[in-house]
């Protein structure tokens, strides 16, 4: 990952896109947030750590104040994570989704983005994590903006 895109602060940053990791961390960097941690978990769906591992470990860390969720569509680990939010996290959880905008039916790029039965939809991942009280972002640019708010920065 581009070292300049991190700067040590106190927001845990999950993903299942590389990019999206590294590009949301700076536009973080960038607001003068740093992170605690940032990890990306891929988005294949055989993988090491999965998005509740890793909230998990982020909502026990003493340096982490909220949590930066990157998902896309395909899978039901969003969903999943959304309840597992809504039982174990109490600090501030800010969300962004990738492929609102991704034509149905068509395989897209990563093996997980696949949607079957309604779930791993982008509105079926929205819903779930809004119920779990995650702060959803349309766009990563606003992520920084919805953390400082989170933060009471």
């Amino acid at each position: 990952m581009p070292y300049f895109c991190y700067q040590k602060g106190p927001v845990g940053v999950v993903s299942r896109s590389g990019s999206l990791s590294y590009e949301v961390s700076y536009g973080l960097t960038r607001a003068g947030i740093g992170q605690s941690t940032s990890v990306g978990i891929g988005g294949d769906p055989v993988k090491g750590m999965g998005f509740i591992e890793a909230l998990n470990l982020f909502e026990e860390d003493c340096e982490t104040q909220a949590v930066v969720m990157i998902g896309e569509i395909g899978g039901t680990d969003e969903e999943r994570a959304a309840e597992f939010i809504k039982e174990h996290v109490k600090k501030p959880v800010i969300s962004f989704i990738a492929g609102k905008f991704a034509p149905q039916n068509k395989k897209m790029g990563h093996a997980g983005a696949m949607i079957s039965g309604g779930k791993g939809t982008f509105e079926s991942k929205i819903d779930a994590l809004r119920d779990a009280g995650v702060l959803i972002a349309e766009l990563p640019y606003q992520i920084p903006v919805l953390v400082k708010d989170a933060l009471g920065l």
